[in-house]
């Protein structure tokens, strides 16, 4: 089965509309649905903004029910200048840019000796999928920055100069560490909200939906994909 976490009820919005026999289960501080998308089963858990609330949760996800894999979707702020909103990054790479927000500096001047790569499976399925049915929106691959805090001018500047990332955002390194730990495959998905030319939380609130939109397009075409591999 494939966990779908998102951060946000918003970035979970589409896969809830598209979950056939839909079930939800609850537990203290967190819901997950179940159901499925594309002929795949799949767990829709919506784990709270923030690394320290994706790391609980999809830790205690994979502890409970029988996953498989894990697909993080959402939106993510745009770090690399050609990344317009609503393009949509699938991860190669994942690492932090900072574990605290105090110490941004020293924390990425360190980021580089912790590096995660998305599951290779997983990682060509989506390009498969991806060149059959192209979606109408481009998709790029490569590197995503996790940090503490929502993502600044200063931060963007910081992270693009040391780290060189496509995008960033607050909660796909530490779900990709955990993934790692547990020895259990996991890519992200995350499209622009935001970037240098349209910045702020302003420009988030305004874009986060049709963000979220394009992830769970690509998100579904890769579900598709590994149903039909997986017959």
């Amino acid at each position: 089965m494939t966990l779908i976490l998102c951060a946000m009820r918003l970035e979970a919005k589409p896969f809830l509309k598209a979950l056939e026999s839909s079930e939800l289960k609850k537990s203290a501080s967190y819901k997950v649905y179940y159901g499925e998308i594309a002929g795949a089963k799949v767990l829709v858990a919506i784990c709270g903004v923030g690394m320290d609330r994706a790391a609980a949760v999809v830790e205690s996800l994979l502890g409970s029910y029988d996953i498989s894999r894990v697909i993080m979707s959402g939106t993510a702020c745009g770090i690399d200048s050609s990344l317009d909103i609503g393009d949509t990054v699938v991860s190669e790479e994942m690492l932090f840019y900072n574990k605290n927000e105090n110490r941004l500096l020293s924390d990425v001047q360190a980021a580089s000796d912790t590096v995660f790569k998305a599951d290779e499976f997983l990682l060509d399925t989506v390009r498969t999928a991806i060149q059959k049915d192209p979606p109408d929106h481009p998709v790029h691959y490569g590197k995503i920055a996790t940090g503490k805090s929502f993502v600044t001018k200063k931060i963007r500047d910081i992270i693009a100069g040391s780290l060189n990332p496509l995008c960033a955002d607050m909660e796909t390194a530490a779900t990709a560490q955990v993934c790692h730990m547990k020895g259990i495959p996991f890519i992200a998905v995350r499209s622009i909200s935001d970037n240098a030319d349209k910045s702020g939380f302003a420009a988030f609130l305004r874009y986060a939906s049709l963000a979220s939109k394009h992830s769970y397009i690509v998100v579904r075409r890769l579900l598709r994909e590994l149903r039909k591999a997986e017959k």
